[in-house]
């Protein structure tokens, strides 16, 4: 008897051996994407680590760079001076608003007309130097018409009022020369 129970003993722990080796379809959850990179990198929207990820843009496109919203347009700035005011004029579209960005986030004024925007404050704030959006326009038109006119009434100024050099890229980027 003695022999039965050892030998029935080895068949069902043989039988739970395979069946828990051969049958698991349990995985290991894979860690968060940004355990992946190393460090100093993070993980852009396009699945790659890198120190300067590629982000959505305010449309949900992957690296892009705004036009391809209905009815929403972002100017963006790159510039090596705080802002303290600016004004542009656009062609192509009809600006209904302007909101949002660095401008709404140092609490500029943003008053528009449908080819003129125009931001300030008047508490003295301004748009920290470095890169991001400026505003967000609410258009009328075809987004891929859309350009900031350079050559007329394109005016980015820093904290003592004098002009800051820029220049126009992309038609949506508004860019220092130095």
């Amino acid at each position: 008897m003695k022999i039965i129970l050892n030998k029935l003993f080895l068949i069902i722990l043989f039988i739970l051996n395979v069946s828990c080796k051969s049958g698991s379809n349990i995985t290991d959850t894979s860690p968060p994407p940004n355990s992946e990179c190393i460090d100093g990198q993070s993980m852009g929207c396009d699945d790659i680590c890198s120190t300067t990820t590629l982000q959505n843009d305010a449309c949900g496109d992957c690296g892009g760079n705004g036009s391809s919203c209905e009815g929403l347009l972002n100017v963006y700035y790159d510039v090596n001076d705080p802002i303290a005011g600016f004004q542009f004029k656009v062609d192509g579209v009809a600006v209904i608003s302007a909101s949002g960005g660095a401008a709404m986030a140092a609490g500029f004024s943003v008053p528009s007309s449908s080819t003129t925007v125009l931001g300030f404050s008047s508490s003295g704030s301004v748009i920290p130097q470095g890169t991001g959006t400026l505003i967000s326009l609410e258009i009328e038109g075809d987004s891929n018409s859309f350009c900031i006119k350079e050559e007329e009434g394109l005016v980015l100024s820093n904290i003592g009022g004098k002009k800051i050099p820029v220049i126009i890229e992309n038609c949506n980027k508004i860019k220092s020369l130095e």
